[in-house]
């Protein structure tokens, strides 16, 4: 009868030690996955809020129905290829859904690369206008198609493959009209995450088994002193540590109290695993914050090395480098027999003598005016300034046809300053236009120049030559 008691209670003892290693490891494996997963999904989702920020929507739309890679095509292209070389993204790319079934149910538009497949994998890489044969099932290319709308936001899905575990975050590229193009999606594995919550519920489990074998060994006072207390102990600061996690404790908070067990075996060891891995959670939770906090300094960076190198200070208007570079696009569409533009020369009359008679401030707030005018009129025109007093205005698309109608919708609005004598000299602007379309044979500097030439001929009839 004694030995069934004492059965018993080593029996009981050894059910109870297991299910408490049972919850330590299924509470500590949901918790390390989902708050993993959250956060590798929030990494996934800046990197690809980074890179749409920097899409034109338009251009792409252009190189998607032309098969060709613009100028702008390919600083996307370098672009989503450094972002893939320094964050931890298995995959980066723009897709065109076509169909839900299979084959050639999406058309490949850009996948980030490596210098690594760049260099080993050249032949097995993607590019504009491939098609993906059987590679997307009917399912997945679904969800890809579900997110052709009008909502910005980022969002994500389970998307299992032969390569792994893997969510991916995506979001539509809209064009001008706000109408869907493609799909920018950024790929995370999770199967670390997994194999280490999943490697944590085994070794949980084999501590366990553990516990029991020694259990057989001990009387009831030994398991009471060495084994029930201490594992009470870790449960406590497990618990304690769980709820931090429940309550989405920032990173300095989400440490786990050493319970400070020292027995001298299994359970000693399992104390300092689980420290150890708590530690390690958070300093992995840190790299993250700072990977985060780098992209959104790269994001401060683009957009600061932007304005300098395109942007006119004074006006806000694309500068000299920046009317330079669209210059260049011209010519390879007009090389490519795509182009289909006007210039517009705009030149201030008598912004020397604002200067010298009220001073450069004034002379300054009457260039400005003259920007003004002309944005609101050349809505969907960009606008360089070329010169103190000289802006360039290219027009295209549906602009290119109402071109005139335009500059008479500023010569009606500078008319009305003219005339109001309640107005400051340098509020009163006055200005020539002229302006010329693109015709075959032309090059850009030869529209800019019949453009030019317009201007000056109405500059000689208001009698505003310097």
């Amino acid at each position: 009868m004694k030995k069934k008691l004492r059965t018993s209670l080593l029996a009981m003892n050894v059910l109870l030690v297991m299910l408490l290693s049972a919850v330590l490891a299924l509470s500590g494996f949901a918790i390390y996955r989902s708050d993993m997963i959250a956060r590798y999904q929030n990494y996934a989702g800046d990197v690809v809020s980074l890179l749409a920020r920097e899409i034109d929507g338009d251009d792409l739309q252009t190189c998607i129905e032309t098969k060709t890679k613009s100028e702008h095509y390919n600083y996307i292209q370098k672009l989503a290829n450094s972002l893939k070389e320094t964050h931890d993204l298995e995959y980066i790319y723009i897709i065109q859904p076509l169909k839900p079934d299979p084959p050639d149910n999406m058309m490949d538009v850009l996948a980030a690369v490596t210098e690594y497949e760049l260099t080993y994998e050249a032949d097995t890489l993607t590019d504009l206008g491939n098609l993906t044969g059987d590679f997307y099932p009917t399912e997945i290319a679904a969800q890809y198609i579900a997110r052709m709308d009008h909502d910005p936001a980022i969002t994500y899905f389970r998307n299992d493959s032969d390569f792994g575990r893997i969510y991916t975050a995506l979001r539509p590229i809209f064009n001008g009209d706000g109408e869907p193009v493609a799909l920018l999606c950024g790929d995370i594995q999770i199967n670390e995450i997994f194999g280490a919550a999943q490697k944590y519920a085994v070794s949980a489990g084999l501590v366990a088994i553990a516990f029991c074998a020694l259990s057989l060994l001990l009387v009831n006072l030994w398991i009471g002193r060495r084994i029930v207390g201490p594992i009470r102990k870790l449960q406590k600061a497990a618990f304690e540590f769980e709820d931090k996690c429940r309550r989405r404790a920032s990173v300095e908070e989400l440490t786990m109290e050493d319970p400070h067990i020292h027995t001298g075996d299994e359970i000693e060891a399992l104390s300092a695993s689980i420290v150890s891995m708590v530690q390690d959670v958070q300093n992995y939770a840190k790299d993250l914050i700072e990977k985060e906090t780098e992209i959104l300094s790269m994001k401060e960076y683009v957009s600061k090395m932007d304005v300098l190198a395109y942007r006119d200070a004074l006006t806000g208007a694309g500068n000299k480098a920046a009317y330079e570079k669209t210059v260049r696009k011209l010519d390879w569409d007009i090389l490519a027999g795509e182009a289909d533009f006007g210039i517009v020369m705009a030149d201030l009359n008598y912004l020397k003598r604002i200067n010298d008679s009220y001073g450069h401030d004034k002379g300054n707030e009457y260039i400005q005016g003259l920007y003004r005018m002309i944005q609101e009129s050349f809505r969907e025109s960009p606008i360089f300034r070329i010169g103190g007093d000289e802006f360039v205005i290219l027009v295209q698309d549906e602009e290119l046809n109402k071109c005139q109608a335009l500059i008479d919708s500023v010569r009606e609005k500078m008319n009305i300053t003219m005339q109001d004598s309640s107005l400051e000299p340098w509020q009163r602007i006055s200005t020539a236009f002229g302006w010329a379309r693109y015709e075959q044979g032309d090059d850009v500097a030869s529209v800019f120049r019949k453009a030019d030439a317009a201007m000056y001929e109405e500059k000689d009839r208001m009698h505003a030559r310097r």
